[in-house]
């Protein structure tokens, strides 16, 4: 057996690539199958808004420089400046978090399962700095069994407490110590014993270095926060309207369990993550046409993946999830596929959001987001309002067919423009 020390194959890397990809999205299904098995449906919309706002701060506390650490292969900055930069980032986060909560004038027990599940998401958010590097470092299969290893100890922690004492304020506590020891466990072990991993010590950059981070990551901040407000937009309507009585109480819970397999395309999509730094290398030694070519190939596989996920959605989906979630959703087969389809335009964005990552030409994407985040504002509590969980199915699909347009438009222009560039 090989120690963690060794480069692994390619074969290696993309076996853990998935399974901790895999693991990672499996948590929420895990998590809100026990809640509705567990609990009762007023719980169940709790921690179902919890997990929604927790991903929408998030987006602070990663400030979305994943992407661009990962295709830093000139060494812009050092790990410990992104590391240093990410705790700066997740105090803002939690901040938020507890200036969100207090403006949604939540009970005390809302406020405080939606702050712990904020406080697991932190610590989430630490342990991407350090995938970010073993992806650079082309080490993706560190961050496979670390997210493999952190996922499964705080699904079974967190199962095993809710099941146990019923008790949803208990088992959230648990999930944060949980996460905060795997992690210790898991990345900083692995990063600590794998010499590859460590940088030479170099004279103090001075504090420049923290406002060039910020300019360079601050289009992904926004453009993931938008991206994630605009996500969430049909589920805070719903929150709304179950508070204003217009909806009943487990609306929001089916809409987020029918929300789950939107993130078929993104799984596919996480097997070519290692070909993002390959595309990132193909256009920083001027070779345009090969990151076409890539780029060519994850398309043709993510649209076959497409169709497949569709045909099984209208075949399997409702009874599936109704057997998972102990939840009767005969009614709501159309509801499903819509945002199947909804989450696979938004794969297909996101992938030409990630392009414009490599090329440096980031900043472009705000148009995108910034479009869209107005469309679904506008549009979201009057869909939800009209028509219910299918008005939040509606205003999500439509929203997401206007990111992938603005955004396939934006890339052809920029590509064509920057190709130019090189090859005179």
């Amino acid at each position: 057996m090989k120690s963690i020390e060794e480069k692994p194959s390619e074969q290696a890397v993309y076996i853990w690539n998935i399974a901790g990809s895999m693991t990672n999205s499996l948590l929420s299904m895990i998590v809100l199958m026990i809640v509705t098995r567990t609990v009762d449906s007023v719980q169940a919309d709790i921690f179902s808004i919890g997990w929604t706002i927790s991903q929408l701060m998030a987006t602070i506390g990663t400030y979305q420089i994943r992407n661009y650490q990962a295709t830093d292969v000139k060494g812009t900055f050092k790990f410990r400046q992104y590391l240093l930069f990410r705790f700066l980032t997740l105090g803002v986060m939690m901040v938020s978090s507890a200036v969100y909560i207090a403006v949604r004038n939540y009970d005390a027990y809302k406020s405080a399962i939606v702050f712990l599940v904020c406080l697991f998401r932190a610590v989430d958010s630490l342990a991407d700095v350090y995938e970010g590097w073993f992806q650079q470092k082309e080490r993706l299969d560190l961050t496979g069994k670390a997210l493999t290893g952190r996922v499964i100890a705080a699904a079974v922690t967190f199962t095993a407490t809710l099941v146990l004492t019923e008790n949803l304020m208990m088992a959230c506590i648990i999930l944060v110590i949980t996460y905060t020891v795997s992690f210790f466990c898991f990345n900083v072990r692995y990063f600590i014993s794998v010499p590859a991993l460590h940088e030479k010590p170099e004279k103090k950059a001075g504090k420049g270095w923290i406002w060039k981070l910020a300019v360079a990551g601050f289009p992904l901040f926004l453009n993931g926060y938008l991206m994630m407000d605009i996500t969430n937009a049909p589920k805070m309507a719903i929150d709304t309207a179950i508070s204003e009585g217009v909806l009943t109480n487990g609306d929001q819970t089916v809409f987020t369990v029918l929300f789950m397999p939107a993130s078929i395309l993104t799984l596919a999509y996480i097997v070519f993550r290692p070909l993002l730094t390959k595309m990132a290398l193909a256009w920083a030694q001027g070779k345009p046409e090969e990151l076409l070519r890539i780029l060519g190939r994850i398309f043709a596989c993510l649209a076959g993946v497409a169709v497949l996920g569709l045909a099984a959605g209208a075949v399997l989906g409702v009874p599936v999830l109704s057997l998972i979630y102990a939840l009767d959703l005969s009614g709501y087969r159309m509801h499903l596929l819509i945002i199947i389809l909804g989450g696979c335009l938004y794969v297909f964005s996101a992938v030409l959001d990630n392009v414009l990552v490599v090329i440096r030409k980031q900043y472009v994407l705000v148009i995108c987001y910034v479009v869209t985040w107005i469309y679904i504002k506008l549009a979201a509590e009057p869909f939800v309002r009209i028509g219910g969980v299918m008005g939040a199915s509606v205003v999500y699909l439509t929203s997401m067919a206007l990111l992938l347009v603005i955004t396939f438009s934006i890339f052809l222009y920029c590509f064509n423009k920057e190709k130019k560039k090189i090859q005179s």
